[in-house]
């Protein structure tokens, strides 16, 4: 059976929602305002592109975690480039994860990168589909 996932945004005047799920009780600040104009949290694509890190660093900490690897510090970054014609679409995205101290070895992050993109993480799946996304990674010291 299918499960279902919810969520909801309320107006706060001009362009500014709060974005609720509907299990946590957090809120998150969606703004969407002219370039040059200050903006009051997260434009809808940045929000996307933090899913992207936030699902896939879940997924490739928790396989790597299942592989014996120690992950003591992790960064994830992602760039999206858009359209500048309406619908203003991601069409391609830059994914980059970082490690910091722990022990965790190349061949290890490799495999769980590919499972994240190809299985475990729905946010990756879902977008690989619309934009490509070209994923590294960088293992450094201490």
């Amino acid at each position: 059976m299918a499960k279902e996932v919810r969520a909801e945004i309320v107006f706060h005047g001009g362009m500014k929602f709060r974005g609720m799920p509907d299990r946590s009780g957090m809120t998150v600040e969606i703004d969407f305002t002219p370039d040059g104009q200050p903006l009051a949290g997260f434009t809808p694509l940045e929000l996307l592109l933090t899913s992207l890190c936030g699902c896939s660093g879940q997924v490739v900490t928790g396989l790597l975690g299942r592989m014996g690897q120690v992950v003591e510090g992790l960064t994830v970054r992602a760039r999206g480039e858009k359209r500048e014609v309406h619908p203003t679409v991601l069409t391609s995205i830059e994914l980059e994860f970082e490690f910091r101290g722990g022990k965790v070895d190349a061949a290890s992050v490799e495999k769980a990168m590919e499972l994240s993109e190809d299985r475990y993480c729905p946010v990756w799946v879902m977008l690989k589909a619309s934009a490509p996304i070209k994923a590294s990674y960088k293992i450094l010291a201490g």
